[in-house]
């Protein structure tokens, strides 16, 4: 049994019943759209409107805390347009080009933000996301975590107050030394946590991210994209829900350095090699 995935285009929708909203207005642009995760209903928005975005984000700041531990959490995931690598042709390494997909989300809400191209900064990051994002109240989770942090400050100056990786925070929340936790993908993780049925069969081939010939600024999502681009965050959610549910108050606050991955050390080259005899 697999998780059933469908969504509803709500601008579709209103003019089907004769509302027509004002989403292209010139302060508010995005596309909204119902996702349904079996019979869960997530209300995602898409934009890469600055306004848009800050709304968002200050609504989620506004509410009240959805753990029982005080704070605020929500999860994250980044992607990159495979389309878009073309214009970083100066970037030898494929893991430093930079994000062009942001996907937050609350569980019943997400915002999956285009992402402004770094060189251009025609749209900078709004001061909202960024503040929410270092704000000490706020928890952030997500998959790689260390990985995303540092990417998403060295191209958009996005800091994390409390980053965590969801890999460990299984590995520590459920203490099963059992499972190798820390290396489970986001799918084997959800069945291990939350049960068997919570599998998502993706498509095979990888889903175009616009119509071809696009303007990857103006035109809407593909509206196949916009369904897994709004599940994986989702998955994220329920499973860090349910951790953080079972675990006491004695791990938190903790030093945040813990729930992440060690830093790669770098090899130093020793200055005091020995010269080759010939």
């Amino acid at each position: 049994m697999v998780l059933q995935i469908s969504l509803v285009d709500l601008k579709k929708e209103n003019r089907r019943r004769g509302k027509e909203l004002k989403y292209k207005e010139s302060r508010w642009i995005y596309d909204p759209y119902n996702v349904y995760v079996d019979e869960h209903r997530i209300l995602t928005v898409v934009t890469g409107n600055y306004k848009t975005v800050a709304k968002w984000i200050k609504e989620v700041q506004n509410t009240a805390p959805n753990s029982k531990h005080g704070f605020i959490f929500v999860t994250i995931c980044v992607e990159r347009d495979p389309d878009m690598s073309g214009h970083h042709w100066e970037i030898k390494d494929g893991e430093d080009y930079p994000y062009d997909l942001l996907q937050v989300c609350t569980g019943s809400h997400c915002l999956l933000y285009r992402l402004p191209f770094p060189k251009y900064d025609d749209d900078p990051i709004p001061k909202a996301m960024k503040d929410f994002f270092a704000d000490p109240r706020v928890m952030v989770i997500g998959m790689k975590m260390r990985r995303i942090m540092n990417r998403l400050d060295a191209d958009f100056d996005i800091k994390f107050a409390n980053p965590v990786d969801i890999n460990i925070l299984a590995e520590l929340g459920l203490q099963r030394h059992d499972l190798d936790l820390r290396h489970y993908d986001l799918n084997r993780l959800s069945m291990t946590i939350l049960g068997k049925y919570w599998d998502v069969i993706r498509p095979e081939k990888p889903v175009a991210w616009f119509p071809q010939e696009a303007r990857w600024w103006r035109d809407t999502m593909n509206p196949e994209k916009i369904k897994y681009a709004t599940v994986d965050p989702y998955l994220c959610f329920m499973v860090s829900s349910k951790i953080l549910d079972g675990m006491d108050d004695t791990w938190y606050p903790e030093d945040f350095e813990d729930f992440l991955d060690k830093k790669k050390k770098k090899k130093s080259k020793s200055k005091n090699k020995r010269k080759k005899k010939f």
